[in-house]
C-alpha cells in the first residue's frame, strides 16, 4: 500500500495537477478565490491591492510593496485565465510597474523538522517568484505545463523543512521591470 501511495504522490506532482481546495492543503485559499465577494473590478477584470492589504481571503499583501499587486478574475480583457477555477494574481502590478510584489500568509500545525511540498502555478516573463518559508527560501523546479485559455501554466514544484510550527509563506517578485508574473493554485502539503 505505501508503495502506490509512494507512486500516486509522484505522478500527482509531475503532472501538475494539484488542487488547491483539496484535503491536506496547509494553504488557505491557494487559487485566491473570492470568498467574501470582495473583489472590484479596476479595469479590464483586474483589482489593484496596496501594501497590507487583506481583501484577497488567507492573503496579505506584503508590507512595503511598491505600487501594487493585481487580483485577475478569469477571463481578462487581454485574454488571461487562471489556471485553477476563476481568480489568479500577477504580483507585478500594472504594467510591470511593482519590483517587489508580493503575498503572504501563515501557515498553521506544521511539524518542525518535518519536509513539506510546495507547488504553485506560475506564468512568467522573467525570473520566477522568490518563495520562502520562514527565512527559508524554497528552490523551485519545473513540472509539466498546462495550457488554460491563451496562458500556458508551469507548475513550479519545491521542498523545503519546517523550521517552526506557525511559518510565514511569502511569494514575492523579485525583479524589476517584469510584466507578467501570475500565480495561482499555491499548495503546500506533508511529504
Amino acid at each position: 500500500m505505501r508503495k502506490v501511495r509512494l507512486i500516486f504522490a509522484g505522478l500527482w506532482i509531475a503532472a501538475g495537477t494539484v488542487a488547491s481546495y483539496g484535503q491536506g492543503n496547509l494553504v488557505r485559499n491557494g487559487s485566491f478565490e473570492d470568498l467574501r465577494a470582495t473583489w472590484v473590478d479596476t479595469t479590464c477584470n483586474y483589482m489593484s491591492l496596496f501594501a497590507g492589504a487583506k481583501t484577497i481571503p488567507g492573503w496579505t499583501v506584503v508590507p512595503g510593496t511598491i505600487n501594487e499587486v493585481v487580483w485577475a478574475k478569469t477571463l481578462t480583457c487581454d485574454n488571461h485565465t487562471a489556471a485553477n477555477r476563476t481568480f489568479f494574481l500577477d504580483i507585478t502590478g500594472f504594467g510591470g510597474d511593482s519590483p517587489n510584489g508580493g503575498v503572504q500568509q501563515t501557515l498553521h500545525n506544521l511539524i518542525p523538522g518535518q519536509q513539506y511540498i510546495f507547488v504553485m502555478d506560475v506564468v512568467t516573463i522573467g525570473t520566477l517568484p522568490l518563495v520562502t518559508v520562514g527565512t527559508t527560501a524554497v528552490a523551485l523546479h519545473a513540472g509539466t505545463p498546462i495550457i488554460k485559455g491563451s496562458d500556458t501554466w508551469t507548475p513550479e514544484i519545491g521542498v523545503f523543512v519546517a523550521q517552526s510550527a506557525n511559518p510565514v509563506l511569502t511569494i514575492q517578485n523579485q525583479a524589476g521591470g517584469q510584466q507578467i508574473n501570475f500565480i495561482d493554485n499555491v499548495v503546500v502539503r506533508p511529504r
